[in-house]
């Protein structure tokens, strides 16, 4: 292909430590922050009177990422994960997991299906899990929504 192809969005797969089997339905929420500090006004004057403004960062901050995945008869993976990462109040309050967290990666494919894009993610814990509505009538398929959060994003290609 052309080196200036254009991405489709959807060709893609988010693939996460032992979940890599799952049926990825949608993804959302790749986005991080620079926190800055004196960008909006004057923080001083320099010699005659001149204002001195200057931006600089203070820090980062990540958006949760959510995936939804098409549910399956056979796996509860999904769930299990977030029923282990959270305290249980039976086991005297800790997690099955031990706070463990995963690593994942959003993959983005040309249309040769190679990797053209991908974003790294470390320190991947599940925040929230919810299924779709279930409605007597209702067409379509079942999925979990998993809201999840993380320590670092990298874009590497």
């Amino acid at each position: 292909m052309a080196d200036k192809e254009i991405l489709s969005c959807s060709k893609y797969y988010f693939q996460l430590d032992g979940l890599e089997d799952l049926v990825v339905k949608k993804v959302s929420g790749i986005s991080a922050t620079l926190q800055t500090a004196g960008t909006d006004k004057s923080y001083g004057v320099t010699k005659g009177g001149k204002s001195y403004i200057q931006a600089t960062v203070t820090g980062v901050s990540n958006s949760k990422i959510t995936a939804e995945y098409v549910a399956t008869v056979q796996d509860k993976k999904l769930y299990q994960w977030f029923f282990d990462s959270h305290s249980q109040v039976s086991s005297g309050g800790g997690s099955t997991e031990g706070g463990a967290r995963k690593t994942g990666s959003i993959i983005v494919y040309n249309q040769a299906g190679t990797e053209a894009a991908r974003w790294n993610l470390t320190g991947v814990m599940p925040a929230s899990y919810k299924t779709t509505k279930l409605e007597a009538g209702t067409e379509g398929i079942m999925s979990e929504t998993v809201e999840f959060v993380y320590e670092s994003l990298h874009r590497v290609k």
